[in-house]
């Protein structure tokens, strides 16, 4: 298991390279420790990046709530990029992808899949099943 930690201008960007499950979060606390000390420090922002986690789950949840909270007592803030996929989507049932500033392409990405057949609008499809 890895984890990638860059600093670039102010940014801080965490690149975890593994599931954030209950052992993948067991492995990553310990980093995020050091990385909220250091981020405290040098960095202006903090980025989680997401795009090479293909599993979340409660645990990895409760991580980043970790990280969040940890930046959050030194007045610094998270943000989470490169959610995709079933991380992505237990973040928006969980309603956190936008209190996580992720990204408006993959919005405008499920928007489209979430649009009605062509020809049935949303209230056609409603009045149909009335």
């Amino acid at each position: 298991m890895t984890a990638f930690a860059r600093i670039a201008a102010d940014t801080l960007k965490i690149t975890p390279q593994f599931p954030l499950d209950a052992e993948g979060s067991l492995k990553l606390r310990p980093v995020l420790e050091t990385i909220s000390a250091v981020a405290t420090a040098s960095a202006q922002r903090v980025v989680l990046d997401l795009s090479q986690v293909e599993a979340l789950d409660g645990s990895g949840i409760g991580a980043i709530a970790f990280l969040r909270k940890r930046l959050a007592a030194a007045g610094q803030s998270l943000e989470l990029a490169g959610a995709h996929g079933q991380p992505l989507v237990l973040l928006r049932q969980l309603g956190l992808a936008s209190a996580f500033g992720l990204s408006e392409e993959r919005r405008s990405f499920w928007a489209g899949l979430l649009r009605p057949l062509p020809g049935m609008g949303w209230g056609a499809a409603r009045g149909a099943a009335a």
